[in-house]
This record gives C-alpha cells, structure tokens and sequence, in this order.
C-alpha cells in the first residue's frame, strides 16, 4: 500500500478572500457565525482549501464539490451529486478527512485503489480514513491535567502513562489521543458522538511509548495507525480500518507530509498568527 498523501497548511498565510466564492451559502453562513475574526477567517481558509484540493482530485471547480456533513458533522461527500458536477463517478471519489489544531490544518486523502485494499469494518458510509492533529500543549493543560484526563483511556494505557515520568508523559499522551481521535474519526463520530469511547479504544504502545501501528476495541474493531510529528511541537495520527484475518493486516501504514503553501496573489497581507512550526526531526 503506497503512503497516504497527508497535506500541512497554515490557514494564517492565506488571505480569506481567495476562498469565499468557492463556498456555500451554508458555510458562509457559517463563517458568519464566529465572534472572533481570526476564527472566522481561520474556517473560510479550511473549507475552501478542502474544496480546492478535493475538486482538483474529482475534476470539477471547488464550488461545485457536493460537501455534506455527516451524522456528526464530518464532512462527507453527497455521491449522488460527484457525477452531476461533471466530475468523477462516485465510485472514483477519495476517501478524505481533515483536522484542525489553532491556524494549522491537515488534511489526508486516499484513493479507492488504495482504500479498497484495506478491508474490515468499514464506517456508515463505506471506506473510511480518520486524521487528528494536536498541538503538545503543557501550558493550557498541565501534566497533571492530561494524568486526570488519562483516566479515561484503556486501564492498560493510563497505568503506562501514570509510570512515566513527566518529562516524556505528556509526548505519549498526545500520542495516545491523536490515535484514539482519528480512529473514532474513521468512523464518522469523533468522541462523544455515540461510537466506541476512548476507553475502548486500545492503542498497541511499544515498550518506549510509540505506536506500534494498530489498535482495536473489544467487540472486535480494528484500525491500523500510523502516529508522527508532522512539525515540531505537534503530534498527528491517521487510521484506516482493517480486518486483523486478512493478509494486509500487519502491514505498517505509511504517510507523506506536504506543506501546502499559497501562490503570492493569495497570500494574506498580515499574519494574525506566528509562523508554523519547523519540520520536527525525522518527519515524514
């Protein structure tokens, strides 16, 4: 299975007004609703960067990509709608998910080629792709706050976090929610939207606190994971489902991280945020 193509942009260095016509009226009212303009231009600059690279993957403009949410607000596609744009069938439409975390936004994408050769239990609307980024955070969340937190993971896993010492737990603690957040992603809930809860959710750890690339509940879910850091002072985790009898199952997933940046036209005049991250050592 080649790598998932996993894109980084900093929805900072976009000026808005390069994406506002590509949107719907619902998302630009939307838009409308956020206090803070920051936040506000933030989401223009996600949706339409979402539209964009999903209507050059469906060969239509980004203003015709038929986005719908799903059941838990994930974005979706409406298949019905992909051939009427004048793009690809339905059956040649990605699998897609993004994620968000301050002005940084990850989006990964699959193909059917490639999502058809991962088999198992498969979301409410056919394959399914989960991404989840975070920042590592220690000054809005004390250690002793993502400890607390970590009470409700998997008995095994809070037991691991509570032996570490503080200079390593709160790395493995992002770690651990990244990979139980874009498991639950994969299937269209997220946490606390009626799917399996972070307890049941049990994320293999290596002895030195990585992930070993799977994870699974007790009724019988599984995922394959793959946990990085995308750029430094973040950790990200992507998961597809798999069935663990098939041959694929124990096959490592692999990523490719590219940094999405904006022609000069588009560029926003002024930065309301600090630059992104640099490439953390050994990023993929």
């Amino acid at each position: 299975m080649p790598p998932i193509p996993l894109l980084l942009a900093d929805c900072d260095a976009w000026e808005p007004t390069a994406f506002v016509a590509s949107l719907s009226a619902d998302e630009r009212a939307r838009a409308d609703r956020f206090r803070q303009t920051v936040d506000r231009d933030r989401f223009i600059v996600r949706r339409g960067l979402l539209r964009r690279l999903l209507g050059e993957r469906l060969g239509v403009e980004a203003s015709r990509v038929p986005l719908a949410p799903g059941p838990a607000g994930k974005p979706t596609l409406a298949a019905a709608e992909i051939r009427r744009a004048g793009g690809a069938t339905a059956d040649g439409a990605p699998c897609f998910n993004l994620a968000r975390s301050g002005g940084l936004a990850f989006y990964a994408f699959l193909s059917p080629e490639d999502a058809r050769a991962v088999t198992g239990p498969a979301a409410p609307d056919g394959l399914a792709l989960g991404v989840d980024l975070e920042r590592i955070d220690t000054d809005r969340r004390s250690l002793a706050d993502l400890r607390r937190i970590a009470e409700h993971f998997a008995p095994e896993e809070t037991s691991f976090l509570q032996s570490l010492p503080d200079a390593r737990a709160a790395e493995v603690f992002y770690r651990l929610w990244t990979c139980k957040e874009a498991c639950l992603k994969c299937l269209g809930t997220g946490i606390g939207g009626g799917g399996p809860t972070l307890a049941d959710i049990v994320i293999a750890l290596n002895p030195d606190g990585t992930a070993s690339g799977a994870a699974r509940t007790a009724s019988g879910q599984s995922w394959r994971v793959a946990c990085f850091a995308p750029c430094a002072g973040y950790t990200a985790a992507v998961a597809v489902p798999f069935a663990e009898a098939t041959s694929g199952g124990n096959l490592p997933l692999e990523v490719a991280v590219q940094r999405v940046e904006p022609e000069a036209a588009e560029r926003a005049v002024s930065r309301v945020a600090a630059p992104p991250p640099e490439r953390a050592p050994g990023a993929p």
